[in-house]
């Protein structure tokens, strides 16, 4: 799983959630997005991996860089798109934990709390986790590149962590993070938020 480079959002720490801006990669973005596909393609066996991306332009762009790195095209699918803030969008994290702190705790520890016109957190889990089955059982190394609450979703998935620590693990933009998933089914974590290539 490769999380999406940088936009001029996250330089900001805005929300830009799933029916919110969708800005485009920025320069910086640009240049991760190609550090990624290099890093992918030195890690994989076969080069011809297929590569889901969410339907959000920073995940797309990312997305065809890696994919063209591959010598294969991107597949969409939407299941995999940041969850959508509802009336957060847009909004800096650092001015919601400044003006709204009870709403924001709300927020991260709830998993059914959403704002007005978003998406509560077992919406997306349950679409999360149905793209995640979708792309284990794809082949044997398929890239998935996504956004920060779809990938640390995955990951309190297979290790068993509540909603309210999924935020203490990282995803920087551009990182990679492997999970092996074994023919029985289970699943293990190989490494998170690999940005040795970003270097």
């Amino acid at each position: 799983m490769v999380r999406h480079g940088v936009t001029d959002f996250t330089a900001a720490g805005r929300l830009d959630g799933r029916g919110g801006p969708d800005p485009s990669l920025n320069s910086e973005g640009r240049r991760q997005a190609r550090a990624a596909g290099a890093r992918v393609r030195a890690l994989i066996e076969d080069n011809a991996a297929p590569v889901i991306t969410s339907s959000m332009r920073r995940a797309v762009e990312t997305g065809a860089a890696i994919a063209g790195m591959l010598g294969v095209r991107a597949q969409i699918d939407a299941d995999w798109d940041e969850q959508c803030f509802g009336d957060w969008d847009g909004e800096s994290v650092g001015l919601l934990a400044a003006r709204h702190p009870q709403e924001l705790r709300s927020f991260r520890e709830d998993p059914h709390y959403s704002r007005p016109g978003g998406e509560a957190h077992v919406l997306l889990q349950a679409r999360v986790l149905a793209a995640f089955e979708r792309a284990s059982s794809a082949g044997d190394t398929v890239v998935v590149v996504s956004h920060r609450k779809p990938i640390v979703t995955v990951l309190s998935h297979v290790l068993g962590i509540p909603h309210d620590r999924i935020w203490r693990l990282a995803t920087t933009p551009a990182s990679l993070t492997v999970i092996e998933v074994g023919a029985d089914g289970g699943s293990s974590v190989a490494f998170v938020n690999d940005t040795s290539h970003l270097r």
